[in-house]
């Protein structure tokens, strides 16, 4: 018999009875990890634009006059987009758990039976929800990380101003047409 561990026992409280959590989390793993390969995408685009702002004169590396660097969000396009679709694809995941409540023995109905009446929105939601608000967190942070290491690599002679208000214009105009 398989020894758990009090994370586990703490995690399975989320899932429905019988899921293989091992299963799904090796699963929402494998996804915030191809999102995170694919968001390194951004220093890639960001490595040809820095190259663009340089030639070479005699062999050495000159800055080229009045070079201007590609805004932040240009460069960052659609690189964390991944941690987008990993979280909406979580609600792939809670159907799967409401459904899994229909198979064989595990019954739905008994479910809804529970003195505490929240246990099946709380087994169905659990584990997608923060796997969803984690990929959301992880973007977060690395557009925060992606924009630093933007400004520490720019020279300073080549940044346009209100790198900042134009994650929040991008930002909001990605809102506004949803």
């Amino acid at each position: 018999m398989k020894k758990i561990n009090v994370k586990e026992k703490q995690i399975l409280s989320f899932v429905p009875l019988g899921i293989d959590l091992q299963q799904e989390l090796k699963w929402i793993t494998i996804l915030l990890a191809v999102s995170f390969l694919y968001s390194m995408t951004f220093l890639i685009y960001l490595s040809n634009a820095y190259h663009e702002l340089f030639t070479y004169i005699a062999g050495k590396k000159v800055m080229i006059d009045g070079a201007i660097m590609q805004d932040f969000v240009e460069l960052l396009g659609n690189s964390l987009s991944g941690f987008l679709i990993t979280a909406l694809s979580m609600a792939g995941l809670l159907g799967y758990h409401y459904l899994y409540h229909f198979q064989g023995s595990k019954s739905i109905y008994l479910m809804k039976r529970l003195p505490d009446r929240m246990e099946l929105w709380k087994r169905c939601l659990g584990l997608p929800v923060l796997a969803a608000a984690l990929s959301l967190c992880i973007a977060v942070l690395l557009l925060t990380v992606y924009f630093g290491i933007y400004l520490l690599v720019t020279p300073e002679v080549c940044l346009t101003p209100d790198q900042w208000r134009k994650i929040w214009d991008a930002y909001f105009e990605a809102v506004r047409r949803i």
